[in-house]
């Protein structure tokens, strides 16, 4: 890891060259803040509000999914009960019909936590406007104070930073203000570590 994160600080070095910018030893103008994505997640209210409303519309899918493997196991211990009774063509019968529901309930799975299922587009539906919203009140305060750079420290590549530069603690109170002016709340969010739903 240190190995890894060495290299990406030598490909920043070389980027700020190679754009004719001035390297870190050397930036007196060179202005650098950061945030923590995932700490704003976690403190801002307005993401546990997103979370159960995500949630609860996942809830129905998971109900539907536990609906169908039961169904699934039901036919699969009748069919293990009684096959010994049943005459090859109705065993075959049966079987078909497991089958077929076995590759409906695949089918349904992935369709909705597969990686572009619709558990996923629901995540980034919910996810958008909470982003959205840090993405303008970083930019904003970027452009007023002559930033040259935003970076996140959630992505792991700041190893250092001095608590001055961090400016997470400013994006939450502007988010807080934002909502208690009475801005329209957004109806879809949900946190920035949100996987996905938990697949049934």
């Amino acid at each position: 890891m240190a190995r890894q994160r060495s290299r990406r600080a030598v490909v920043w070095a070389i980027a700020f060259s190679c754009l004719g910018l001035p390297t870190l030893g050397s930036a007196a103008d060179l202005k650098i803040g950061f945030i923590d994505s995932e700490r704003i997640f976690a403190e801002y209210p307005g993401t546990q509000e997103a979370q159960r409303s995500f949630n609860r519309e996942v809830q129905d899918l998971t109900k539907t999914a536990k609906e169908k493997k039961a169904e699934i196991d039901d036919l699969q211990r009748k069919l293990d009960a009684q096959g010994p009774m049943l005459s090859e063509a109705k065993r075959d019968e049966q079987n078909q019909v497991l089958q077929k529901k076995i590759g409906d309930y695949d089918a349904f799975v992935q369709k909705n936590w597969g990686p572009q299922g619709e558990v996923s587009k629901m995540n980034e539906r919910f996810l958008k406007p909470i982003v959205d919203r840090v993405h303008k009140i970083v930019t904003a305060i970027g452009t007023d104070e002559g930033y040259s750079l935003v970076l996140d420290a959630a992505d792991g590549n700041i190893i250092f930073g001095d608590k001055t530069l961090d400016l997470t603690d400013r994006v939450l109170d502007s988010l807080k203000k934002e909502d208690a002016s009475g801005l329209p709340q957004p109806t879809s969010a949900a946190p920035a570590n949100t996987s996905g739903g938990t697949r049934p």
